[in-house]
């Protein structure tokens, strides 16, 4: 890829409007772990309720993740149904605050409307995802994958930032209204990409179009590594979200609040790994980048019990995420190339489903095992997992017969 890739991407028609889209969308999503988080404990003093509020906001897109890709796979406009879904979501904040803030209603109340941005959350996730390939020729399409991961990584950290405050000068319910407002601008942003009229559609019926692409996923063994990878990498990175604040607290004696440095550390490393990758991709293809840069994010995770200092950890996690955006890019390649356009939305919507199960079960299991194991154990486990994903899906990647290309020709 020449290295005035970026440059070029800025000049596609529309490519623009879609990065912010995304930014904003990301970063919005992102506010909720600090906004929506501290609103629920406050008003009702429950970690339990808050954590609910948390897990509603993204378990449910699990369930809906194969029709959000069907129905993306099938309709007139990718951009018109984000554009939408993106609305309604700035719609149902607006009502979480109307009643708490304005109606008192009950706190279930606020909890089922949390529960339909579970549900509409693969909309724009998926979508803007799936309207790279349509609208970015194939010889950008890596500097496009490292812009997807680069705006990820930079809404994680400004996200929860301008959430913090937010809350600290004004209040939880404010920060809300942000993320409100956030969300807005990027459906306002998205309704200004253009959408091919060309682009590939399926006729089949929606659950004849479902099937297709599971069978798609389960059958193609290269996706089925990345979502065997995925899993097992994300369970480590679920038991990092417990074992970091307590290694903090236990084995730093710092504040557990100091993890939240150590997350946006991965961040900075991973902004900077993924800007580096897309500027000039090493050789090799895809699949072997995904297991080559997986591998080599665990080693330095390995490393975060041994930390003697936040700064060392910090240090520790900045080095792992220079290899958490390669391997991640090259995920979204083998998505985009492995099958025809036509089921784009189908393959991404399914994946980042399966996908997105890996963090919360990982730290579900961390949860009740850190005590009979130690954080220090939790924590070698979680880099371990890294390795053993990149085994896996080496393993898996082994066994595949060579297949056509199914988008030979540059969109």
């Amino acid at each position: 890829m020449e290295p005035g890739g970026y440059r070029a991407l800025l000049r596609v028609p529309g490519y623009p409007s879609l990065i912010t889209a995304v930014f904003l969308s990301r970063m919005a999503n992102s506010m909720s772990q600090v906004g929506v988080v501290i609103y629920l404990l406050e008003r009702t003093g429950s970690p339990a309720v808050a954590g609910a509020g948390a897990a509603a906001q993204l378990l449910p897109g699990i369930a809906s993740g194969p029709f959000v890709g069907a129905w993306l796979d099938r309709a007139a406009s990718r951009r018109r149904v984000i554009v939408l879904t993106v609305m309604a979501r700035a719609a149902i904040l607006a009502g979480v605050i109307a009643l708490g803030e304005l109606a008192g209603a009950p706190v279930v109340a606020e909890l089922v409307l949390l529960a339909g941005l579970g549900v509409t959350f693969p909309v724009p996730t998926v979508g803007f995802r799936s309207l790279v390939p349509v609208l970015v020729p194939r010889r950008l399409w890596d500097p496009a994958n490292a812009a997807d991961s680069v705006t990820f990584d930079a809404a994680f950290v400004a996200g929860p930032a301008l959430a913090g405050i937010a809350v600290t000068v004004v209040g939880a319910g404010f920060a809300i209204g942000l993320q409100t407002a956030a969300t807005l601008v990027a459906g306002i942003a998205a309704a200004r990409v253009p959408e091919p009229e060309s682009r590939p559609r399926t006729d089949e019926p929606p659950m004849a179009a479902i099937l297709t692409g599971v069978r798609t996923v389960a059958g193609h063994p290269e996706l089925r590594s990345t979502v065997v990878l995925m899993v097992v990498s994300g369970a480590g990175l679920g038991c990092l979200t417990i074992g970091l604040p307590l290694w903090a607290r236990e084995g730093l004696h710092a504040s557990a609040g100091s993890a939240g440095w150590m997350w946006a550390a991965l961040s900075v490393g991973s902004i900077l790994g993924g800007l580096a990758y897309g500027w000039r991709r090493p050789p090799g293809s895809d699949a072997r980048h995904v297991v080559l840069f997986t591998a080599l994010y665990g080693i330095p995770l390995m490393a975060v019990p041994l930390a003697g200092s936040v700064a060392v950890l910090m240090l520790a996690m900045f080095a792992a995420g220079l290899f958490s955006a390669p391997f991640i890019i090259a995920m979204f390649g083998i998505r985009q190339r492995a099958v025809e356009p036509h089921l784009h939305g189908r393959v991404f919507a399914i994946t980042v489903s399966i996908n997105a199960a890996g963090v919360p079960a990982g730290a579900f299991l961390a949860g009740l095992v850190v005590g009979p194991v130690g954080v220090h154990r939790l924590l070698y486990g979680a880099g371990l997992a890294q390795p053993v994903a990149a085994a896996l899906a080496a393993g898996i990647l082994a066994r595949r017969r060579p297949r056509p290309d199914p988008c030979p020709e540059a969109v």
